[in-house]
C-alpha cells in the first residue's frame, strides 16, 4: 500500500477564491479642516482674546457643520477639546456675543446653547 506524502505542494495548494475574505477596518474619520464665512473673518479682526476665541470659533464653526445648523450645547468638556477652560470658555463665548456672530442661550447651571449667525442652516452634502 502507498502511502500518500503529507508534504506533496500539489495538495497543499489552495486555490486564493476559496479563501474567506477579510474585512478592511473603516478608518476612523478625522477633522482635517473647517470653512470659515468671510463675514466671520472680517469680525473676527478686532477681537480683544484671540487666544481663546479663534479655538471656540473653529470648534463651533465645526459643531455648526456636523449637527446641520442645529443650535449647539457648548458644555466645558467639549470646550476642553480645544484646550480651554471654563472661564476662557464664557470670555470667548462673550466676545463672539458682542461681535454679533452667536446668540447664547444662558440656564442656571446649565451649559449654553449656541445659535450660530450669518450661516447656512443646511448640511453642505445636501
Amino acid at each position: 500500500m502507498k502511502q500518500d506524502n503529507p508534504y506533496d505542494l500539489s495538495k497543499l495548494r489552495v486555490d486564493p477564491a476559496e479563501l474567506p475574505r477579510k474585512r478592511s477596518k473603516r478608518k476612523k474619520w478625522e477633522r482635517h479642516f473647517v470653512r470659515t464665512p468671510w463675514d466671520w473673518v472680517l469680525r473676527l479682526l478686532g477681537t480683544k482674546h484671540a487666544g481663546s476665541v479663534y479655538p471656540l470659533v473653529y470648534l463651533l464653526l465645526y459643531e455648526h457643520w456636523r449637527t446641520g445648523g442645529r443650535p449647539i450645547v457648548l458644555s466645558n468638556v467639549l470646550a476642553a477639546e480645544v484646550k480651554l477652560s471654563p472661564r476662557s470658555k464664557w470670555r470667548a463665548l462673550a466676545e463672539l456675543e458682542r461681535l454679533k456672530l452667536i446668540q447664547v442661550e444662558r440656564g442656571s447651571r446649565k451649559s449654553p446653547r449656541l445659535t450660530l449667525y450669518h450661516l447656512p442652516h443646511k448640511h453642505p452634502r445636501d
